[in-house]
C-alpha cells in the first residue's frame, strides 16, 4: 500500500483554497458544486473536450504542473464519445433536452432531470471504457501541491498556526 503524503495546514488557509477552486468549478461548469466528492464528469455533466478546457483553464489559471497527468485515464475523448448510433440516440432525445432545460429554468433549478437523461444515455452508450473520472477534491489537492495529485494519495492535518 502506498504512503499518504501528510500536508499540515490551518483550517483559514485551506477554506480559502477550497473556496477558491470551487469558485473557479461552478463558474467555468455553471454548475453547483456541493462538496470534495463531486465528479466533473459525472455530476458536473463535462466530456471530452469540455473536460479538456476545464483542467487547460485550471493548470493556466492557477500554474499548477499536470505533466504526469494522463487525460485518457480520467476522462473518454472526443471520438469516443460518438459513435454513429449514439448521435442519431441524442437526435431522438434532443427534444426531451429541452423540454428538460425548460422545467430546470422555470423552476429556477429547483428540479434538475438532466442528470437522469445523462444516465439514460450511458446506459445506451456502446463500447465505452472505464475511466476513473476527477473529482472536485483531486482538483483542490492538485492546487495545493501545485502538482498533480489526487486526493486520495494525500492527508490533510489540521493544525493552528503560531500567533505572532
Amino acid at each position: 500500500m502506498e504512503e499518504k503524503q501528510i500536508l499540515y495546514i490551518d483550517f483559514a488557509t485551506l477554506r480559502q483554497w477550497y473556496i477558491e477552486v470551487k469558485n473557479f468549478l461552478e463558474k467555468t461548469t455553471k454548475e453547483k458544486v456541493e462538496n470534495v466528492d463531486v465528479l466533473i464528469e459525472e455530476d458536473l455533466f463535462l466530456s471530452g473536450l469540455d473536460n479538456e478546457s476545464l483542467l487547460i483553464a485550471f493548470i493556466e489559471k492557477y500554474d499548477i504542473d499536470f505533466s504526469k497527468f494522463d487525460f485518457s485515464e480520467h476522462f473518454l475523448e472526443e471520438f469516443e464519445l460518438m459513435s454513429g448510433f449514439q448521435v442519431l440516440f441524442n437526435m431522438v432525445l434532443l427534444p426531451l433536452y429541452f423540454l428538460f432545460w425548460l422545467v430546470k429554468e422555470f423552476t429556477f433549478d429547483l428540479i434538475d432531470l438532466n442528470k437522469y437523461l445523462i444516465k439514460i444515455v450511458k446506459l445506451f452508450s456502446t463500447n465505452q471504457r472505464e475511466t476513473r473520472d476527477m473529482s472536485f477534491g483531486d482538483l483542490l489537492t492538485s492546487y495545493v501541491n501545485k502538482k498533480y495529485t489526487l486526493r486520495n494519495t494525500t492527508k490533510f492535518v489540521l493544525h493552528n498556526p503560531k500567533p505572532s
